[in-house]
């Protein structure tokens, strides 16, 4: 079982909160469904929560004790101060997360741009037309390492919209 993806995942979705929301030093609560959980530690349904324990004690030095509550579908990871405080020092202004978030809260940002964005970090870029009723465009990384996410974007004519999902979500989740 790997702890470190969910390590990297609950860093990650800190850092997307953090750079769209602004940095408060509260702790966040953040919501996975159990599936991504599954995926996330590589363990079955049943050894969720025991993986969830383990990760908030094998953790605690950097994030903190995170606590866990089982919800319907899921559960809720409360990361406290410390471990909050602790990505906001690791933020860097010029890693593709700042930079896409950036791009993207930029008024008629398009899906150009979004490309252009991904492009500036990697040639090996996946982008393709969707058409599910849900979003209009995928792209993603295909080597690892830049970030792991597959973007969702849907564009309204007003404002870009985009989802970010772990890549086992995307293909769970059928769009």
């Amino acid at each position: 079982m790997s702890q470190q993806r969910l390590y990297d995942n609950i860093v990650s979705v800190l850092k997307e909160a953090q750079l769209k929301l602004g940095y408060e030093e509260h702790a966040i609560g953040v919501n996975y469904i159990t599936r991504s959980l599954c995926h996330l530690l590589g363990c079955g349904e049943a050894e969720v929560e025991g993986e969830l324990a383990a990760f908030s004690q094998n953790y605690a030095d950097v994030l903190g004790r995170i606590e866990f509550a089982a919800r319907e579908n899921g559960f809720r990871l409360t990361v406290p101060v410390k471990g909050v405080s602790y990505v906001h020092s690791i933020l860097e202004e010029n890693e593709f997360l700042s930079v896409f978030i950036r791009t993207v809260k930029k008024p008629l940002c398009t899906v150009d741009d979004v490309r252009s964005v991904f492009y500036s970090f990697s040639d090996k870029v996946h982008f393709e037309r969707v058409d599910n009723g849900e979003f209009d465009y995928l792209i993603y990384f295909e080597e690892e390492g830049i970030d792991d996410f597959w973007y969702c974007l849907h564009d309204d004519d007003l404002q870009l919209e985009y989802h970010r999902f772990i890549r086992e979500d995307y293909l769970d989740f059928n769009f």
